[in-house]
């Protein structure tokens, strides 16, 4: 709720700027509806003790509301920004399918266990425009902040976490077509990276519509996968993918 509200204050504060013709302003919130697969370890470099996410612990799909603000402007030399937050939640039951050690504790084969786990990104995107016109590109960088936290708990051998946290550069790239005199437009962005072993993306393909009140919606689909190669002692190579919806202001 404190970043629905955020954005509403936002919302309501920067028409006034964006009157002006110097800046142009986006506000949205998308709902997405994922789904979860891949594998995970902790503390360990023995691939034997990668825990599957769906067959190991439960995990199937969930959904989750991000929000974003976005400012164009003419200055020269400036990059324009956008600031995104997706806050992801889940938990879930499951049984494990192997002994595995996790966090140097050991869970035992058949053994029943609860888990939670929360993933917390900040994207801070820096862009700049080289073509703005019927067709776009956009070329930039991302810092995207992970703020991961994980648990396990099983019937039998107690409860380990994770904690795993970290600021992580990207380059990003956008491109964009808009069909004249209809309000559609259709567009793709994202941000990668490969750094000593592990390797980031989190990209998003969109049809938009934008009315001639500010107000637009757009329908997508969108992907983040980490493949982490002993980031902050974690092992991984989880994937969140599928469709989402959404509405913006744009001014």
């Amino acid at each position: 709720m404190r970043h629905i509200h955020t954005l509403v204050l936002t919302a309501c504060l920067l028409p006034a700027a964006a009157g002006a013709d110097l800046l142009g302003v986006t506000v949205g919130a998308n709902y997405w509806n994922y789904d979860i697969s891949g594998t995970a370890r902790y503390q360990t470099r023995d691939s034997a003790n990668d825990i599957d996410v769906n067959r190991d612990l439960g995990y199937d799909d969930g959904n989750l509301g991000y929000y974003y603000v976005g400012l164009e402007h003419p200055v020269p030399f400036l990059p324009n920004i956008r600031i995104s937050r997706t806050d992801l939640d889940e938990d879930a039951n499951g049984t494990l399918t192997k002994t595995v050690v996790y966090g140097g504790t050991t869970f035992l084969f058949n053994e029943k266990v609860s888990s939670k786990v929360q993933l917390d990104q900040t994207d801070i995107t820096l862009y700049y425009s080289p073509l703005d016109t019927v067709a776009s590109i956009d070329l930039g960088l991302n810092a995207k902040y992970i703020d991961s936290k994980a648990r396990i708990t099983g019937a039998v051998s107690g409860t380990q976490t994770a904690n795993v946290s970290g600021w992580v550069p990207m380059a990003y790239a956008g491109v964009g077509v808009d069909l004249p005199l209809t309000g559609l437009g259709i567009s793709a962005d994202g941000s990668w990276v490969k750094y000593k072993g592990s390797s980031f993306y989190d990209y998003s393909l969109r049809v938009t519509y934008t009315s001639p009140w500010f107000v637009g919606a757009d329908i997508g689909y969108r992907k983040i996968k980490l493949d982490l190669d002993d980031f902050d002692d974690s092992f991984a190579d989880v994937e969140f993918d599928g469709p989402y919806a959404g509405l913006y202001l744009h001014f």
